[in-house]
């Protein structure tokens, strides 16, 4: 729908219109079964460069639209520093979009956004990240039909329309699969190739926690080694890889967190976490006063995992590390009950990861895209 009333552009450098920013999702949601909403205290602290060491180096800035005094749309614009040092290009990225079905309401937020990062220097506005693609990020376009799984995104539909109405372009897309312990299939190819893994003094082992730091040290490590080739890649620095999983620690599971070795070398990593919105999802983003005693309960009742990051240095690559991971994976989800499985994000030109999951029966369950717009 078309607006022609007049709209105000706030700065969410104050209080009030920080809260603003934070609650707006929680209006625009409340009659969408699907959506989590996030923990109020967690979304403001995420917001902080005190607590977030991407704020800490990036340029950000947060945009609130009103009509009429009310808060009907938002947005951040950020520069991504690390980005555009790795692919030498000058790229603005927003994220945290949110808009009531407005042409005129998005077109504001967009046109906020792309002003303020042109005078930071960039040619395009690419999103949406929040505040990376290490971070939740992505557009949904297909899969509406359930709430998302841990740390992947979900709005309305209407907002790829709004995207394009405002001359942004789909530049990469991706997948999320899901597989469960009825369908996933592993060919018998798949023990010979463990067989071979073993002979070759390659073994598989749990995730530390009494070894944290080391152990993220060999994750990050992986990690940017890995996936250095990949669109979009941006390195993660080991402090951000911290405040990441400082987020999910309470429930993460060491058997879900998986470590490839050759002779005690770290080779791959795969890391896979229970679907901690199922417990959320109830909470309406608040835990006081006796929220956290419904958490705890819920978390008990979780029945599904998302496998969130995997990495195989590349010399390592087609002897079949990947598919053991997902393997063991399973294996291990059954001793907790989880039934469940979502493995995204799935880049759609990362044809060796598709290919991977068509082997153990996964189906393709959601897509996410992300959209660019050029500045002229």
């Amino acid at each position: 729908m078309k607006s022609s009333d007049n709209l105000i552009i706030r700065e969410a450098n104050q209080r009030d219109v920080r809260m603003d920013f934070v609650r707006l999702p929680f209006r625009l949601y409340k009659n969408d079964h699907n959506w989590v909403a996030p923990l109020i205290f967690e979304e403001k602290r995420n917001l902080t460069a005190e607590h977030n060491p991407f704020i800490k180096k990036n340029p950000v800035v947060l945009y609130v639209c009103y009509k009429a005094n009310r808060p009907v749309g938002r947005i951040a614009g950020i520069i991504n520093k690390v980005h555009n040092g790795v692919h030498k290009d000058k790229t603005g990225f927003f994220g945290f979009f949110e808009s009531i079905d407005d042409e005129a309401v998005a077109a504001t937020l967009f046109r906020s956004a792309l002003e303020w990062v042109k005078k930071q220097g960039a040619d395009s506005l690419r999103g949406p990240t929040n505040f990376s693609v290490n971070d939740v990020a992505g557009l949904l376009v297909e899969g509406f039909h359930e709430p998302p799984f841990v740390l992947m995104p979900y709005n309305p539909p209407y907002y790829e329309r709004l995207y394009r109405q405002n001359g942004f372009d789909m530049v990469m897309r991706f997948f999320a699969y899901d597989v469960n312990q009825d369908t996933v299939r592993f060919p018998d190819f798949v023990n010979r190739m463990e067989k071979r893994l073993e002979e070759s003094h390659i073994k598989i082992r749990e995730f530390n926690f009494f070894e944290m730091d080391n152990e993220f040290k060999i994750l990050t490590d992986i990690f940017n080694k890995s996936w250095n080739e990949n669109w979009g890649f941006i390195p993660f620095s080991f402090d951000e890889a911290v405040e990441e999983f400082r987020k999910v620690k309470s429930f993460a599971r060491p058997d879900l967190i998986l470590i490839a070795e050759n002779q005690g070398e770290p080779v791959g990593f795969a890391l896979a976490l229970p679907d901690i919105n199922q417990a959320l999802r109830p909470l309406r983003g608040r835990l006081l006063p006796f929220n956290w005693v419904r958490l705890m309960r819920n978390i008990k009742k979780i029945n599904r995992i998302r496998v969130v990051l995997m990495g195989v240095l590349k010399e390592y690559r087609s002897k079949g590390i990947d598919l053991m991971f997902y393997k063991k994976i399973a294996e291990n989800s059954r001793r907790h009950n989880y039934y469940r499985a979502e493995l995204s994000w799935i880049l759609e030109n990362n044809r060796m990861m598709n290919r991977v999951l068509e082997h153990i029966n996964a189906q393709k369950n959601k897509v996410y895209g992300i959209f660019e717009k050029k500045i002229i």
